[in-house]
């Protein structure tokens, strides 16, 4: 069969969203505001890999609370921090499918890899919390390359790391430049839409599954070659 595979760190966690949702609503409500936080507007800009987050980007929050990301974004930061950390704790459980697919594929000798656009530190942490060190052969992160997906950069260093070319590995991804950067480095791709990004247009990857338990070491085996 095709392998080894490669996973995005985000295709393994469950209620991801729900956890964000939860700290930024934290938020507002420590700073306050009679507005209900809208789901989406931390999770974009507000990575949990990151001690400081870019607000910046955002203005939508700016429409809650007026001037909040402007006055005091440190104490902001640290407060999400706080909140995010605590959701966690609550949130932080495999997907449905994940379990069976790294186990299926360790009985049958497929290596695997983690090759993820989050810091290495925050990798570690949630393998930890999912119980899952013990399943993944090799790990890149994207503050160990120098270019961030949709460049191939994270991909060619996962694939060097397991010691394989990279057309012979098959890539798990749930965004569209993490697609990108899979194909970019000759591999081939399934795309595992997030409820997040399910609206996207996935047409560049190989095959595109509703959730996890999709895939299967039989449904790898039956990827053909790279969509170019």
């Amino acid at each position: 069969m095709k392998g080894p595979l490669l996973v995005e760190i985000k295709n393994l966690l469950e209620n991801l969203r729900s956890a964000l949702d939860f700290a930024a609503r934290g938020v507002f409500e420590l700073h306050g505001s009679s507005a209900k936080a809208e789901p989406n507007i931390y999770f974009p800009y507000a990575r949990l890999d990151q001690t400081r987050l870019d607000f910046q980007k955002s203005q939508r929050i700016e429409t809650c609370i007026p001037g909040l990301t402007k006055s005091r974004p440190d104490i902001v930061a640290a407060i999400w921090r706080e909140q995010a950390d605590a959701a966690m704790a609550g949130y932080f459980t495999p997907l449905p499918g994940v379990v069976p697919l790294l186990t299926a594929l360790r009985q049958r000798g497929v290596r695997t890899a983690v090759a993820s656009s989050s810091r290495r530190a925050w990798i570690q942490k949630v393998l930890a919390r999912l119980g899952l060190e013990d399943q993944f052969d090799a790990a890149a992160a994207g503050d160990e390359v120098p270019r961030a997906k949709p460049a191939p950069d994270v991909y060619l260093l996962a694939a060097r790391r397991l010691g394989t070319a990279p057309e012979t590995c098959v890539a798990l991804e749930d965004s569209q430049n993490g697609v990108r950067s899979a194909k970019a480095a000759g591999m081939v791709c399934i795309a595992v839409p997030s409820p997040l990004t399910r609206q996207l247009d996935f047409s560049e990857a190989d095959l595109v599954v509703g959730s996890l338990e999709e895939v299967t070491p039989e449904t790898i085996a039956a990827l053909g070659p790279a969509k170019a």
